[in-house]
């Protein structure tokens, strides 16, 4: 097998192993309240992945998922529980008149953004840390300021594309075909190479 050979079959392979993990995450999110566990697992696998650490795909996911199913959980509801709340509060605020409209509509803008970033780092936190919850979320929400420049890369390549999907028809059915396909494990490995060296950070405290 020559060299050009060898490049196509681990890309062919790498593919692979992007579809099976988007696969196993839609599949253990399926009770929505463990998108939380499922999402560490895969940021566990893609953290290893782009360091070439990899083992077992499958193994690697649901050890994983087993391992960090408690703490995924309750920080995903606490996220969820946020984000609704903060829906909400945008809802009721597009009722008001201008200017205080236009003042609520900012902030609740900033909280949005806040929300976001923290929701961005606090899985692939989970995934790399043990901490407990209370200091998992307030790493999430300190690096999302301490290295900004990769954290709106990690917001446009994360809300992006789920942008693009949402613009009209087409590009919804277009969208949700890639997203059951690899959409999701895609963007789980554009921002493990961002992660990987905004990490270091902690590289102190690497296990």
């Amino acid at each position: 097998m020559n060299w050009t050979d060898n490049v196509v079959m681990r890309a062919l392979s790498r593919v692979c192993d992007f579809i099976l993990l988007n696969i196993l995450w839609m599949i253990c999110s399926i009770p929505l309240f463990t998108i939380g566990a499922s999402t560490t697992a895969l940021y566990t696998v893609m953290l290893k992945i782009v360091k070439n650490e990899e083992g077992y795909i499958v193994k690697g996911f649901f050890r994983a998922f087993k391992d960090n199913f408690k703490k995924g959980t309750i920080i995903w509801l606490i996220m969820s529980g946020i984000g609704i709340v903060l829906g909400f509060d945008v809802r009721l605020v597009s009722g008001m008149e201008p200017p205080i409209r236009t003042v609520f509509q900012g902030i609740f803008t900033i909280l949005g953004f806040i929300w976001v970033c923290a929701v961005i780092y606090v899985f692939p936190l989970t995934a790399r840390y043990e901490n407990t919850i209370k200091n998992t979320l307030k790493n999430a929400l300190l690096l999302s300021v301490a290295k900004l420049p990769y954290t709106i890369l990690m917001v446009v390549v994360t809300a992006g594309p789920v942008i693009l999907t949402l613009l009209n028809t087409r590009t919804l059915l277009i969208g949700i075909t890639l997203w059951l396909v690899a959409g999701v494990s895609l963007v789980a490995w554009v921002n493990s190479f961002m992660l990987h060296k905004v990490f270091g950070i902690f590289h102190t405290n690497e296990n």
